[in-house]
């Protein structure tokens, strides 16, 4: 039986109920319940019921809720430092970003706190690639005649994609399967994993093999609502919420790889891309990102110093190479 005085935490969760996510959070909460005798009990309400990300943040801004399962980018608005690891173009690989990580993990979630969000760790999704039903490996195949799905209320990706030479079309994450079925979108990004659990895998013919930009994910709670909790309780949330997050992202990387096996056993050919081609979408890609980002029209505190450790470690790879 609950404490009489237990407080509850209620938090949002796009992902369903019944999800590797769901269960991972739900377990969670189950041991964050016990350590503390009863005296913090947390509710999840799955699978989008209320609302998308910023609907999520007004709830709780009006005390609605008091958390909810994010992307890591879409809590930007919170803290812009956010928005390190989804710029598009930034890292080569896995490697890059798992080597900078324990260095820019703490910056983010630092910021977060500072901008009223407590989140106890960061998950990594994997990267995002394009999937399509129109093949292309090099800047000479893309036109406007390629449809790609972007979130909406993203013009980062919006000029991005204009730069290359497609069609940015902007649409909820609702809506991308039903465009895909009525050709209102052909291209999309997804993590392999996700475009499988979604059905969107369905839609297309071909994938290209370049991580296009990396995905994360937190849970993240109201920093009042947290520090109304006793310090001891404080310390219990973290730990098993973070130990949630950790090992969500290590059954991911389980995920993705069988995902990626699964694809071609479905007939999706992945298509390598042009390596003069990576060359120049990373420069259209970095041109965008520096023009938005000396009008003001975008920040992202924290991306010198990453494309400085990103040099570096790139200088120290290549002395490396016999």
């Amino acid at each position: 039986m609950p404490a009489v005085n237990a407080q509850q935490l209620k938090i949002a969760a796009l992902a369903p109920d019944g999800s590797s996510w769901m269960e991972s959070l739900n377990a969670a909460g189950d041991r964050i319940e016990e350590a503390s005798d009863g005296e913090v009990r947390i509710r999840f309400y799955p699978g989008g019921v209320m609302g998308d990300a910023d609907t999520v943040l007004r709830r709780i801004r009006l005390g609605q809720l008091h958390g909810g399962v994010f992307t890591v980018g879409e809590l930007a608005g919170v803290a812009p430092e956010s928005n390190l690891y989804s710029l598009p173009f930034q890292f080569r690989n896995a490697e890059e970003l798992a080597a900078l990580r324990d260095e820019f993990d703490p910056l983010i979630l630092d910021a977060l706190y500072e901008g009223g969000m407590m989140a106890p760790a960061i998950s990594n999704g994997g990267f995002a690639y394009l999937f399509s039903r129109q093949p292309f490996t090099a800047p000479a195949d893309v036109s406007a005649d390629l449809r790609v799905w972007i979130p909406e209320g993203d013009p980062l990706s919006r000029r991005t994609l204009e730069r290359i030479g497609a069609s940015a079309v902007p649409m909820s994450m609702a809506e991308v399967y039903t465009g895909l079925q009525t050709g209102t979108i052909d291209t999309f990004g997804s993590t392999v994993s996700g475009a499988i659990i979604l059905q969107w895998h369905t839609r297309a013919k071909y994938m290209l093999d370049l991580p296009v930009l990396a995905t994360a994910g937190t849970l993240a709670i109201d920093r009042k609502a947290f520090e109304k909790l006793d310090p001891a309780h404080q310390a219990i949330v973290r730990q098993h919420f973070g130990d949630a997050l950790r090992a969500q992202e290590a059954a991911v990387v389980d995920e993705n790889i069988q995902a990626r096996a699964a694809l071609v056993e479905e007939g999706i050919e992945i298509l390598q891309p042009a390596p003069d081609g990576v060359e120049e979408w990373t420069a259209r890609a970095n041109a965008v990102l520096n023009e938005m980002l000396e009008a003001g029209e975008f920040e992202v505190p924290g991306l010198d110093r990453l494309r400085e450790r990103l040099d570096e470690l790139r200088g120290a790879d290549a002395s490396a190479t016999p």
